[in-house]
């Protein structure tokens, strides 16, 4: 049966199906329908999850799928399989396939993910046939038009405990071209910007990208590892530090959030990790590893207490020092020239 990303959540109040297959051209909305599957199978008692990613038709072995599922576990526990396939695959004898394995086994879960999909593959069988297969849940996520991209952005904004009245929703989604991914991080950069609670009007979206470029290209640097556009947007940031209160606070809240992300991510592997945080978690765990991010994570608790007058220390070197140790550049020396004359031996 068909269901649509703003129809998941009562479904999934009413109980888990055995069989979930998502797709459709809307990507940020297929993650978030991954990942309230996946919490919701976690609420229910599933315990292990394991994904799998196949690249073309010949690598998916349908057969061994459809087997694991119905095996039962050795110590009794439940799983959810991810099976992460091009929708070159699909054809009517796979969705035969699901439909049979949702009608004789309901204790594990199966979450098929297609690759984007469009307009053309509704035309084909194995489309009609998921949506009018039993105990399957074909969650289609299609663009969102105007209207329903201004609500979702309102909602998101209040995910993030911020404030956006509906004429500045609208200003921001016309602003990202209703571009889900774009918006998304443009709402992350005003958590950044804001205290909780915060109200996002017309004329901060009209002076966000002019008053704040300092700030958002330090966190872009800072996640991808330019050294040096950090060192130059920190001093930017410096020069105008009346102008820019509270972005170290701030700066500081989201980056023990990746990081607490990351770590966790490498310690239990099906960590559900938000979209718009994806790709900063993945370059945290490439950069640093379970070693590295464990020692950030340390450096960043002593920044919090030096801020509370529960440590002494240089707190604006341990800030800067902390920053470039994120961006990939390490150095026992906390001295201001000794970074530049690192960094041009970096980029030179």
């Amino acid at each position: 049966m068909q269901i649509y990303p703003n129809q998941l959540k009562d479904s999934l109040k009413k109980g888990l199906l055995p069989v979930y297959v998502t797709g459709g051209p809307e990507i940020v909305l297929l993650d978030e329908v991954r990942d309230a599957i996946i919490a919701a199978a976690q609420a229910d008692g599933v315990e292990d999850i394991e994904v799998l990613r196949f690249d073309t038709r010949r690598n998916v072995p349908w057969p061994e799928v459809f087997d694991e599922l119905s095996e039962g576990s050795l110590f009794g526990t439940r799983k959810i399989l991810e099976v992460r396939v091009p929708v070159s695959v699909m054809d009517e004898r796979v969705v035969a396939s699901c439909t049979e394995l949702a009608q004789t086994q309901q204790s594990n879960v199966l979450l098929v993910r297609l690759s984007k999909s469009d307009y053309r593959d509704k035309r084909k069988k194995w489309y009609n046939a998921l949506r009018s297969a039993r105990d399957v849940a074909f969650v289609v996520a299609d663009e969102l038009k105007p209207s329903e991209a201004i609500d979702w952005v309102i909602r998101k904004a209040t995910e993030l405990d911020l404030r956006l009245p509906r004429p500045a929703a609208e200003k921001l989604a016309d602003y990202c071209e209703n571009n889900l991914i774009s918006a998304r991080q443009e709402l992350d950069k005003f958590k950044l910007l804001l205290d909780p609670g915060g109200t996002i009007d017309e004329a901060e979206i009209e002076l966000a990208d002019v008053r704040n470029a300092d700030l958002f290209q330090l966190l872009d640097a800072l996640f991808s590892g330019d050294i040096a556009t950090v060192a130059k947007r920190l001093d930017a940031l410096e020069d105008q530090r009346g102008n820019s209160s509270g972005y170290e606070r701030r700066l500081m809240t989201l980056l023990t959030q990746s990081l607490k992300l990351a770590y966790a991510k490498l310690s239990v592997p099906s960590t559900s990790v938000p979209g718009y945080q994806r790709s900063r978690v993945d370059m945290l765990i490439q950069r640093h590893g379970a070693a590295g991010i464990e020692k950030l994570l340390v450096e960043c608790a002593q920044f919090d207490s030096m801020n509370v007058g529960m440590a002494r220390g240089d707190r604006e070197n341990l800030f800067r020092n902390l920053l470039f140790a994120v961006a990939g550049l390490r150095a026992p020396v906390l001295d201001h020239e000794y970074y530049w004359r690192a960094i041009d031996r970096t980029i030179n």
